[in-house]
């Protein structure tokens, strides 16, 4: 998702890059509540009859479940923000907070769309000056990125 502020006179603003998400977190929880019962069910059904080797794997295995949705949702609250100011551009990307920020000269800094290596990869968007290169919004599909660079050329053209 792609979530633009920009001054079209004096081409400077803002630019919030998120990955698209389906599902709230509500709704997560919701699908893992609904699937342990139903594996936590089974579970006991094979421990009533004596196959009690079950129900520590399907702990095992709902456990696993629930990191890797917990994972999921962490990953999809990544976020990059472009600060386009008179002078510089500052990229700040991070999770819950700015972990990396780093800036550029405006004057300086070319915006590069390299190529898919693969057909089925999008094109990613690249940064560049005085030997810096960072990649920005690797996380946005092919729709989002081309609107990026829509956006980023109406603030870097002349």
């Amino acid at each position: 998702m792609v979530v633009t502020n920009i001054n079209e006179t004096s081409r400077t603003g803002t630019i919030i890059l998120r990955p698209n998400h389906s599902w709230s977190w509500r709704a997560n929880v919701l699908f893992l509540s609904i699937l342990m019962c139903v594996s936590m069910t089974i579970a006991f059904g094979f421990l009533f009859v004596g196959a009690w080797v079950i129900l520590p794997f399907s702990i095992l295995e709902m456990t696993v479940v629930a990191l890797c949705i917990r994972y999921c949702v962490k990953q999809c609250r990544r976020q990059e923000v472009i600060t386009i100011s008179d002078y510089e551009v500052k990229i700040e990307q991070g999770i819950t907070g700015p972990s990396h920020v780093q800036t550029f000269m405006k004057l300086w800094a070319t915006w590069l769309v390299q190529k898919p290596r693969h057909p089925w990869d999008p094109v990613s968007l690249v940064i560049r000056s005085h030997g810096q290169e960072l990649e920005v919004g690797s996380f946005l599909n092919q729709r989002d990125k081309s609107n990026l660079v829509s956006q980023l050329k109406k603030v870097t053209s002349a």
